[in-house]
């Protein structure tokens, strides 16, 4: 039976998109995985993946047309099957192919004035924000146009060359494209992300960051939750990481909120894990538990609470987490950082209305079964917001499978990845 590729929703205010690309021609055979078409709205560029292999069968958009979102922007199906599920009649003699269709002429385009370039709005809006000057690219869209595509190969050279690795600032995987950073939560470090990363379908660049008094950051005086937040700012700046996507967890998507609503970062996509400074509750006890526990048996029993069920809490977190306490202050710089952030059961700080002020596509993804933060709700309407039933405080843990497919949709929301070489 044939399947349609749909027209993406680029935003969730949006109702239809323009198509700048189509990768294939009826007859083609396509691979999961393949990148069919990409599509454009005001707001993003978003590559369209086929999620099942066939022969293109049906194509009732052209490049140039506004299709209606979640209208089949393809089929695929059999070879001789039709969309409605029957397969074309198969001729029993040979026939001559019918005659070529004469093509309809095309005005020639217009010749635009000296210094002018066509060019997409979100493409001009990037390009202005990277310090491009557009008119110096070559198009790669329709009639020579700029396109997102172009912009971003422009973005790409100066971006990775600027990155500097540092303290605390690690590379997690190599790639091509505008890089991703993650910032771990409270008593984490930034090497809990691998197992995520290596699911995460994207060839970006991606970097870990250990917040301030964790990992191998630099020692620092923390007093609050702003000076957190600058801390990691002029670090991720000392690195050459100032037009990132930025993933965050728990504390740390709280300090990924604040710098997207900063003006020296560049923020394309803001993914926030069991977000904290969404609500002023918290699990206090937690805090004081994990933060006292003086074995590695004593930390097992309380970051139980980080997961909805006990058996998916990784022995090898715990190990890796008590291990980084021995011979070193951690745990001592930890506490002092808890103090300034928080009181008992209650969060020091607040990200909502640094969340109210994103413009970049975001979501948030909790667990409903979190036993150390309260579940986010009242979110503004142009974050999207996930609840994974059966999950606790750690999703990535909990759900990776799910929540990389959703790092993944976030960051190819914006046109962030780079086309194949």
């Amino acid at each position: 039976m044939a399947e349609a590729i749909l027209v993406p929703q680029v935003g969730q205010d949006l109702t239809e998109a323009k198509i700048v690309a189509i990768n294939v021609k009826l007859g083609d055979k396509v691979a999961k995985g393949d990148i069919v078409a990409e599509v454009e709205s005001e707001k993003a560029t978003f590559e369209v993946e086929a999620f099942c292999a066939g022969i293109v069968i049906s194509l009732p958009f052209a490049v140039g047309d506004v299709a209606p979102v979640l209208e089949p922007l393809m089929h695929l199906g059999a070879a001789g099957e039709t969309v409605g599920g029957t397969l074309a009649p198969v001729a029993l003699d040979p026939v001559a192919a019918p005659a070529p269709v004469a093509a309809t002429p095309q005005p020639p385009a217009p010749d635009l004035p000296a210094g002018r370039q066509r060019s997409s709005p979100l493409a001009r809006r990037i390009a202005a924000q990277g310090g491009l000057d557009i008119v110096r690219l070559t198009g790669s869209g329709p009639r020579g146009a700029v396109v997102l595509r172009d912009v971003t190969a422009a973005l790409q050279g100066s971006i990775l060359a600027a990155f500097r690795p540092a303290p605390g600032v690690v590379s997690l995987q190599n790639g091509r494209g505008i890089p991703v950073v993650f910032l771990h939560g409270f008593g984490g470090e930034l090497a809990a992300w691998r197992p995520l990363v290596m699911r995460i379908g994207v060839p970006n660049p991606m970097v870990g960051v250990d917040l301030a008094g964790h990992g191998a950051a630099p020692a620092a005086s923390i007093a609050s939750f702003a000076a957190l937040v600058d801390d990691t700012a002029a670090r991720l700046a000392a690195a050459g990481l100032s037009h990132v996507h930025l993933v965050g967890h728990s504390l740390g998507a709280a300090v990924a909120t604040a710098l997207a609503d900063r003006t020296d970062m560049q923020v394309r996509s803001l993914t926030l894990i069991a977000p904290a400074g969404l609500a002023p509750g918290m699990n206090g006890g937690f805090i004081a538990g994990f933060l006292g526990a003086r074995s590695e048996a004593a930390l097992g029993i309380w970051m139980q609470s980080l997961v909805h069920q006990p058996s998916s809490l990784p022995a090898a977190m715990v190990r890796a987490t008590f291990a980084a306490r021995q011979g070193t202050d951690a745990a001592a710089r930890q506490t002092a950082i808890a103090a300034a952030l928080f009181e008992g059961d209650t969060q020091l700080f607040s990200i909502r209305a640094a969340l109210l002020r994103v413009s970049c596509p975001a979501r948030v993804i909790v667990g409903r079964e979190d036993a150390i933060l309260p579940a986010a709700h009242g979110l503004p309407p142009q974050i999207a917001l996930h609840r994974l039933p059966g999950v606790g405080h750690l999703p990535q843990t909990e759900a990776a499978g799910l929540v990389a497919r959703l790092v993944t949709e976030t960051i190819h929301s914006t046109g962030g990845t780079p086309a194949a070489a």
